[in-house]
């Protein structure tokens, strides 16, 4: 059997949706983690929902001739922190750099964000000179989606029917975000000290905010995603709102890479 390989880069914020399409695809023999950030809990992630696949753990310093590759469907999956956000030309240099370390190796990448402040704008530009298929998380249109949010509420045309019918400000949260907004907050500069909120409630005392939204796409066990947000909730003085989610942007989008992928099988 040939070894094919395939590269996923992306954000923290949608590591659940990363662990879900790798951990479901049958035909995914070894996963390969290179985890930047600060919770590193990719790889356990994909080992608890498929104990019979193989996951190996990296991290940036990594060499290459180090992945041992397994006959079949070989994925490697770099979690980039949520930090990086702060500058969008950042984010895009930092992802094109991880792009051309694994090239050598992958036979088609799938970067795992939405559009992210105009980051991967013309991805024409970003991916020239890049010699394997490269795509983005995409609607239903065929269109890059705005950010994590859009992707799970399904779309551009349902991002923005969804703030539409908001009846106010609200903060919006999906699964990583409430596993890990302490330090999420801290990494986006709303918090200097992540075990000091008041600095986060004044904020969302001059935003207005007055309910939160959880983007519940069934990753996480009902009770814990349901405690995680009225914690949240009770914490900051906020109220509920329990909104159901989509994987079919996340889905459709790895099949896509997939198939660029196994071209050659």
């Amino acid at each position: 059997m040939i070894d094919q390989v395939m590269g996923i880069i992306g954000c923290q914020v949608l590591e659940d949706e990363m662990a879900y399409v790798v951990a479901n695809d049958p035909e995914v023999r070894h996963v390969l983690v290179i985890d930047s950030t600060q919770e590193r809990t990719m790889a356990g992630k994909v080992q608890r929902m498929a104990p019979d696949k193989k996951v190996s753990l990296f991290d940036e310093q990594f060499d290459i001739k180090q992945f041992q590759l397994t006959p079949g469907l070989n994925v490697i999956v770099w979690v980039k922190s949520i930090g990086l956000h702060q500058s969008p030309p950042m984010l895009r240099e930092e992802v094109s750099r991880s792009i051309a370390r694994i090239e050598p190796l992958a036979k088609s990448i799938l970067i795992f964000y939405g559009q992210c402040g105009n980051a991967f704008r013309n991805m024409e530009i970003f991916c020239k000179g890049v010699k394997v298929p490269v795509t983005i998380l995409k609607d239903k249109d065929g269109a890059p989606i705005d950010d994590c949010y859009g992707t799970v509420l399904g779309g551009r045309d349902e991002y923005r029917a969804f703030l539409i019918k908001q009846p106010g400000p609200s903060f919006v949260l999906n699964t990583m975000w409430l596993a890990n907004w302490r330090h999420f907050m801290q990494e986006m500069q709303m918090l200097h000290d992540p075990n000091d909120v008041e600095e986060a409630k004044t904020v969302f005392q001059y935003m207005d905010y007055k309910r939160t939204v959880g983007l519940n796409t069934g990753l996480v066990s009902d009770p814990v995603f349901q405690k995680q947000l009225q914690e949240f909730a009770t914490i900051f003085g906020l109220e509920i709102e329990n909104h159901d989610c989509t994987l079919r942007i996340v889905d459709s989008s790895y099949n896509e890479a997939k198939r660029c992928a196994m071209m050659e099988l």
